[in-house]
């Protein structure tokens, strides 16, 4: 699967992995997934690892909805992680655009960077 998920309720987490090939509808249908799910809860923290992502055929309007939709249920915090592609990067800049404020969102192309933030933005 290009894009899936897991809410961990112990950790108050939803990790979202992106790989492979990823397109507008992959992001799209896996959120209204995600946000079906009982365990979903709007307010927990969001780490999305896009560190595999060998394609990014993602519109503008697709991250601006996602980001959106996030914000709506209650996005608070949320690490995404990028590969070494500029298009993936400039995405995910453009979904923390979206996003913040209200919610903390920052972008890092370091897996251990990230995680460091989130722990830090939860504990404030």
């Amino acid at each position: 699967m290009p894009a899936s998920y897991h809410i961990s309720p112990l950790i108050a987490c939803i990790i979202v992995r992106l790989e492979g090939s990823v397109n507008d509808d992959d992001l799209l249908e896996e959120q209204q997934r995600m946000f079906s799910d009982p365990l979903f809860k709007g307010h927990y923290s969001r780490l999305v690892d896009a560190t595999d992502v060998t394609e990014f055929a993602v519109s503008a309007e697709t991250v601006m909805a996602v980001a959106t939709a996030a914000v709506e249920r209650g996005l608070r915090n949320a690490a995404l992680i990028s590969n070494d592609t500029d298009l993936v990067y400039a995405l995910m800049r453009l979904y923390e655009a979206y996003a913040s404020p209200p919610a903390k969102v920052a972008v890092y192309d370091n897996m251990q960077e990230g995680l460091q933030w989130l722990a830090k933005s939860i504990e404030s």
